[in-house]
C-alpha cells in the first residue's frame, strides 16, 4: 500500500482544480513528488536541518510546476543563501527592538483576500523608513520575516502566483544610496531564484523624478521575464486599478480593504504572535562544513562585486 502523505488542503474546489489544470496536480502526483523530494533531502549531508512536511515541500514544488530538478535547486539555494547572508536571516526574533522598529514602518505588507485571478497582493513601500535611524538590512530582515509567515499561511499563492504594487512615495536620494548594488544583487537571488513564489504582475506607482536611477539599478540584476511582467503606473491610480481591482487595495489607495496604518500594525503583531516560528525559522540553514564539495561562501555566491554565481545541485 503507498505511503499516506501528512498533508491536508486548505485550498477551494476552484483553486485544486486550477493546480491540477496548470500544474497537472492530482493525490498520485503530489504524494510521489513529495515523498521523492524528502528521500532526495535527507541523503544530503548539508541540508539536514531543512523541513520535511509535505507543507513545505509544497511551496517549491507546486513554485517550480512538480520540476523536481528545480525544486531541489531552489530548496539548496534556499538554505545556502541563509547561511551565507547573516545579515538578512540570523536574529529573526521581532521582539528585538531593531526588528520592532522595523516592523513599525510597514515596509512589506500582504493585503488580506485576493485579486480577481486568485492571487496574493503585497504592497512594497521602499521609502516607508528613514535610512538615517535604520540599517537598510534591518529593513530586509523584516521583509523576509512577514513573507515567511505569509508563505506558511497561505497555500493559495504558491499556485495562483502574487501581484507585487511597489509605491515609492516619498522614496528620495537617501534611500537610494542606502541600497548599494552589492546588496541589490544579494537580494534579488534571494527573491528571484530561491523563493518558490511566482510574481506575476509588477506594478510601480508614485514613481519620483530619481526613479530611472532606481529602475535601471534593479535592471541589471533582474531576469528578462520580470521585466516583461512590469507596469510603471506613476500617478495614473485608475490605470493601476486596471491591473488591481479596488476592492482588494488599501483605502488609502482608493479601495476598501485595510488602511496602511491598519496592516503595519496587523504584519507586527502577527511576527509577534508567531516569534517561537520565527526563531525556529531562522535555523533552518545549510551546514557547509557537511556540504559535498566545496563549501559555498558568500564571496563565492555573489563574489567581491556581489555578482551572484549559479548553484549547480545533483
Amino acid at each position: 500500500m503507498p505511503e499516506k502523505l501528512d498533508y491536508v488542503t486548505t485550498l477551494s474546489p476552484e483553486i485544486i482544480e486550477k493546480a491540477e489544470k496548470e500544474l497537472g496536480e492530482d493525490e498520485h502526483r503530489r504524494t510521489e513528488s513529495v515523498l521523492a523530494l524528502r528521500e532526495w533531502a535527507k541523503k544530503q549531508p548539508h541540508l539536514q536541518a531543512m523541513p520535511l512536511d509535505a507543507k513545505f515541500l509544497l511551496r517549491y514544488l507546486r513554485g517550480c510546476k512538480y520540476s523536481m530538478e528545480k525544486a531541489k535547486k531552489k530548496l539548496d539555494l534556499t538554505l545556502t543563501f541563509r547561511t551565507a547572508l547573516p545579515e538578512f536571516f540570523d536574529g529573526w526574533d521581532p521582539l528585538s527592538p531593531e526588528n520592532q522598529a522595523a516592523l513599525s514602518y510597514g515596509g512589506s505588507l500582504p493585503l488580506p483576500g485576493y485579486d480577481h485571478q486568485g492571487r496574493r497582493v503585497v504592497l512594497l513601500r521602499p521609502a516607508s523608513h528613514d535610512p538615517a535611524k535604520i540599517k537598510i538590512e534591518v529593513v530586509q530582515r523584516v521583509s523576509f520575516m512577514v513573507w515567511e509567515i505569509m508563505s506558511d499561511e497561505d497555500e493559495q499563492m504558491f499556485i495562483t502566483g502574487i501581484t507585487l504594487l511597489m509605491d515609492f512615495t516619498n522614496f528620495g536620494m537617501n534611500h537610494f544610496t542606502a541600497m548599494p548594488l552589492s546588496m541589490v544583487k544579494k537580494v534579488m537571488p534571494c527573491w528571484e531564484d530561491a523563493n518558490p513564489l511566482r510574481p506575476k504582475s509588477m506594478n510601480y506607482i508614485h514613481t519620483p523624478s530619481i526613479f530611472n536611477l532606481i529602475n535601471n539599478l534593479i535592471n541589471t540584476v533582474m531576469k528578462d521575464k520580470m521585466k516583461q511582467r512590469l507596469r510603471v503606473h506613476g500617478e495614473d491610480m485608475e490605470s493601476l486599478y486596471k491591473e488591481i481591482n479596488k476592492d482588494i487595495l488599501p483605502k488609502d489607495y482608493g479601495g476598501e480593504n485595510l488602511s496602511v496604518a491598519e496592516l503595519t500594525a496587523l504584519w507586527k503583531k502577527k511576527c509577534e504572535d508567531r516569534r517561537d516560528y520565527l526563531i525556529a525559522t531562522s535555523k533552518i540553514k545549510s551546514d557547509e562544513a557537511k556540504r559535498p564539495g566545496r563549501p559555498k561562501t558568500s564571496d563565492e555566491l555573489f563574489g567581491i562585486e556581489g555578482s551572484f554565481r549559479k548553484l549547480n545541485v545533483d
